[in-house]
């Protein structure tokens, strides 16, 4: 079986990785708790050779309860665990979900439970009264299907572990400027680290299908860059939040305008009609509005392509300072989609102002909204907002067949997720 596109790196991240100085990509730990023996031989042979974020994924078993509690308390590293209910005891799995909750106050690592007996543990019970990440019954997970939950579990977590790095950092008091000299210090190791990626033309590559919820063909592909360094694989906004070297966001930005180009005139030559275009974000955000026009109609003609082959991202802050190069760029024919919306506070007459060609639902409100009413509500309130200003509505996050219905019944004109990845490989 060929791995899904957003599984698997382009073929120079993982070796250009080796290249930088540093010791290698740590892996994802993952732990598997079942008391059959089948479970854990057939879940090893699905994931053997599963990476995420250039990072591989190394998969420990558990037969029971008490053998996962040894192992947590030596690997508080842990990001995802896929746990049985029933064990040892019928609540075993629930107790130990308990147990890593409370005792061990972990609330990052992403619990995955997989019964086979949903009677001892009903589905709406289990949700509403642990802290758990995703419910699924043994006999529905397919090997595509474990594939998708498993990188949406490391996903999740590698979020997770970004932000608290990131409050980290903002929250951290001086003491005798030593803060400011392990900032400093820190990075100048991540510039460097950076200015090796670049040369090493070394990028962690996802392309995540955005697809028409009323046709179900590929309209465009979100792109999902991020560069090896010592300290893991960074995204966009980790960078952003490390350094504002002007130099070193231009060369990441050339690069990924470069890979998106050549992602769109992969796809050019598939024989999809329309073509679809490939959304990407910007670090740079020292530039003029005239040099980022600049920038992307330089990457347009090296790669012969005309605008309507990219998309550009950008959340409402940054589109209003960007706002005379987003209406430059759009008259090029790219398109550009205003992300994170519901998070952050805009008018009405500012959105209508900034006239962006698409508006991404955050994940928040689209997890889990045929079933929480209140995310119903503002889903629904954002799509026909952005058919009443013209605008596609893109639901981001989209895990389930539930919300992935819920969507196409509110006429949501785009869809992205793991409940979508699997209808088109990229």
């Amino acid at each position: 079986m060929t791995a899904p596109s957003w599984l698997r790196s382009q073929p120079t991240s993982a070796d250009a990785a080796r290249t930088l100085t540093g010791p290698p990509l740590p892996p994802w730990h993952v732990l598997l708790v079942d008391d059959a023996p089948e479970i854990h031989e057939v879940t090893r042979l699905v994931l053997a050779d599963a990476a995420f974020s250039g990072r591989p994924i190394e998969l420990t078993s558990a037969l029971s309860a008490a053998e996962a509690r040894a192992y947590l308390a030596a690997h508080p590293g842990t990001a995802l665990i896929l746990l049985d209910v029933v064990m040892e005891e019928d609540d075993a799995g629930l107790e130990l979900v308990r147990h890593i909750r409370e005792q061990l106050d972990d609330h990052d690592v992403q619990i995955i439970l997989r019964t086979g007996q949903p009677g001892m543990a009903p589905e709406r019970d289990v949700i509403t009264r642990y802290e758990i990440n995703g419910y699924f019954l043994k006999t529905e997970l397919t090997a595509q299907k474990l594939t998708s939950i498993v990188v949406t579990g490391l996903r999740t977590y590698e979020t997770i572990q970004a932000l608290r790095c990131a409050q980290t950092l903002a929250s951290a008091p001086a003491v005798n400027g030593t803060h400011a000299v392990i900032d400093r210090e820190r990075e100048q190791a991540v510039r460097a680290d950076l200015e090796a990626a670049v040369r090493a033309d070394a990028m962690v590559l996802h392309a995540l299908p955005q697809i028409d919820l009323a046709s179900n063909a590929l309209r465009s592909l979100e792109l999902q860059p991020a560069w090896p360094a010592r300290e893991g694989v960074l995204h966009p906004a980790q960078i952003v939040a490390i350094t504002d070297d002007a130099d070193v966001l231009l060369a990441l930005d050339r690069m990924t305008l470069r890979r998106a180009c050549a992602l769109a005139i992969e796809h050019g030559k598939s024989g999809d009609e329309p073509a679809p275009r490939v959304s990407l974000p910007l670090l740079s955000r020292r530039l003029s509005d005239e040099q980022l026009v600049a920038l992307v109609k330089d990457a347009l003609a090296e790669a012969r392509l005309s605008g309507d082959a990219l998309d550009l991202q950008f959340n409402a802050a940054l589109l209003a300072e960007r706002r005379l190069a987003a209406h430059a760029l759009q008259a090029l024919g790219v398109s550009i989609t205003l992300i994170d919306f519901g998070l952050e506070r805009i008018s009405l007459l500012d959105l209508e102002a900034l006239r962006p060609d698409r508006i991404r639902i955050h994940a928040n409100f689209v997890r889990d909204v045929a079933r929480q009413n209140e995310r119903a509500v503002v889903a629904r309130a954002i799509v026909a907002l952005a058919h009443t200003l013209g605008v596609s509505a893109i639901a981001d996050g989209v895990s389930n067949s539930e919300d992935l219905q819920f969507f196409r019944w509110e006429g949501c004109d785009l869809g992205q997720g793991d409940a979508l990845a699997v209808a088109r490989r990229v």
